[in-house]
């Protein structure tokens, strides 16, 4: 017997069998949390901090374990399939859930070169599969459909130009300056039509950096018009 195998028959099947889905889980749970974390700074018109980026998108990855550990499963894991569950076989927790969403990501690289994720090891819990079945997978499904919508929501923010995106667009580019004044091979455009109605947005919340970009952009004071 190899070394590989008696490494893996010492450390059980329950750390081996479920390793790769648990780990296509919480790759596709990061990735959300990261989309979710971009969203909302760009919401909040903190994109250019890169600070503030990355803090929301680490706040958004430990809510995602937090709700994770109530129950075991989150978006991801509901996709791939595998529950986290403890060595009693019960859902992990909010308290080992937050811990674990710390040792996640240096279990990631880990998991492609050891027969188990060892920090998982440490905290006790694994992936286990739930009884197979089309039925019980879907109704399990319907009840992540909140994060695919908040994934929708984030997606829109992400696509939409940011306030400081939208005035720099219409001050200080030339085809931002054309879009304002109207020329038709600008004016229909994706980026022209979204910084026209953040501007107008803005301008209506009384944003004091949009009011004298307004007096400079004819487009703009047009829609405000009653």
């Amino acid at each position: 017997m190899s070394e590989g195998a008696l490494f893996t028959s010492h450390l059980g099947l329950v750390h081996t069998r479920s390793r790769f889905r648990l780990w296509g889980a919480d790759l596709l749970d990061l990735g959300t949390a990261v989309l979710l974390g971009w969203g909302a700074a760009r919401a909040l018109d903190l994109e250019r901090s890169l600070a503030a980026v990355l803090a929301s998108m680490a706040s958004l990855w430990l809510l995602v374990g937090l709700l994770g550990g109530l129950r075991g499963w989150t978006l991801g894991r509901r996709l791939f399939d595998v529950q986290l569950v403890s060595a009693q076989g019960t859902p992990p927790g909010p308290l080992r859930a937050l811990l674990r969403a710390f040792t996640t990501l240096p279990d990631l690289f880990l998991v492609p070169l050891l027969p188990a994720r060892p920090l998982d090891r440490l905290l006790r819990v694994h992936g286990e599969r739930p009884a197979p079945g089309l039925g019980p997978w879907l109704r399990g499904l319907a009840w992540q459909l909140p994060w695919v919508a908040a994934l929708a929501v984030a997606l829109g923010f992400i696509a939409l130009p940011t306030r400081h995106e939208a005035f720099s667009y219409l001050d200080t580019t030339l085809i931002g300056w054309k879009c304002c004044h109207g020329y038709r091979r600008h004016q229909d455009t994706w980026m022209c039509q979204r910084s026209l109605s953040r501007l107008a947005r803005e301008a209506k919340a009384h944003t004091p950096e949009a009011q004298p970009l307004v007096a400079q952009c004819p487009e703009a004071a047009a829609r405000l018009a009653p």
